[in-house]
């Protein structure tokens, strides 16, 4: 996703927890800083952290047919998967209504990634779930205030090594980043269709881009003097653009580690790819430069597009909240 969408996917999730009365103690870190560090959700791309977060290959998770000895370990039935989305999440309703493109022979057939162990999507929201867990353990006294439970050893630790609001808000929002790529279905497609270059990839991160709006402009944004009030009550607004709503509860992680939850949303995403692209059309070994208009023809389906946008924003949305929460309900 392009930096607009990435920073209302983080703020609106701000939205969710607020509205759903759940790890309020972390809203209150997140939202009076809400403009000041939501560069956090873009930072990701920017080419000058490539050695940290920037690295390409720490966002994506591109899966393909699996011609290995594991079959059985790398092939998911869609039964088995429904169960590790849960029911509230809406990639799983877009998988149901479009299954029929694919077919229950793709259903039984493995696919996997093979990227560097830790350098994708599940291993560095893992990281950084891991890095917040500590930061706010470290929180000065403003954080100390608002996480339950108190640290010992605090009064021990420098002043100044002590993790402010800002720093904290900044790497929450950092995690957005990668929570929000699993739930695109180019970042878990190893056909050269789903390339950024490609044509695809790039085109549909525009035209989201486009309908989440000018307000998220980071140029706009940072320079924005907006209460927080306003700032979430504009990134509420956005929801009817995408024809979606949402709960008024945040639900808990389905497997119960980050890890795991974001290893079956990258599948899901992986899913959708072939449903959008199906691989009897598109093959894997095509190098074909494929075309936004050649997926998603509105002659052909007219509803294709309008339904690929409500599935990815509700569960980029609500699968951030939702890790979000998990790491606030490590404190007790």
């Amino acid at each position: 996703m392009k930096q607009r969408t990435h920073t209302w996917l983080a703020i609106r999730a701000i939205g969710l927890l607020e509205d759903a009365g759940v790890a309020i103690g972390l809203v209150k870190i997140l939202k009076p800083n809400i403009t000041s560090t939501a560069i956090g959700a873009w930072i990701p791309d920017l080419q000058d952290s490539k050695l940290g977060s920037g690295d390409i290959d720490n966002h994506v998770l591109k899966m393909k047919p699996y011609k290995g000895y594991q079959k059985k370990r790398f092939t998911l039935k869609k039964a088995d998967l429904f169960k590790k989305l849960g029911k509230h999440r809406k990639m799983r309703d877009f998988i149901d209504d479009w299954d029929s493109v694919l077919g229950s022979s793709w259903w039984n057939d493995p696919y996997k990634a093979d990227p560097t162990p830790g350098e994708h999507i599940p291993g560095r929201a893992m990281a950084l779930t891991t890095t917040l867990i500590d930061q706010l353990i470290l929180g000065d006294p403003d954080i100390a205030s608002k996480v339950p439970g108190s640290v010992s050893f605090a009064h021990q630790v420098n002043s100044n090594a002590r993790s402010r609001s800002e720093q904290v808000a900044t790497y929450f929002f950092m995690l957005s980043h990668f929570v929000a790529d699993a739930c695109q279905p180019c970042h878990c497609d190893a056909r050269r269709l789903s390339g950024y270059s490609n044509g695809v990839h790039k085109e549909l991160e525009a035209h989201w881009n486009k309908i989440v709006g000018t307000y998220f402009e980071k140029s706009k944004l940072t320079a924005n003097t907006d209460t927080p009030y306003k700032v979430l009550k504009a990134a509420r607004a956005v929801d009817s653009k995408f024809d979606i709503t949402f709960d008024s509860s945040v639900p808990d992680l389905v497997s119960g580690d980050t890890w795991l939850e974001m290893m079956f949303v990258c599948r899901a995403a992986f899913a959708m790819a072939s449903i959008i692209a199906n691989p009897t059309d598109f093959p894997y070994s095509s190098t074909k430069l494929t075309k936004f208009k050649d997926v998603f023809d509105p002659a052909v389906v007219p509803e294709l597009l309008d339904d690929l946008d409500k599935a990815v924003m509700h569960d980029a949305v609500l699968n951030i909240a939702i890790i979000w929460k998990e790491v606030w309900s490590t404190f007790k």
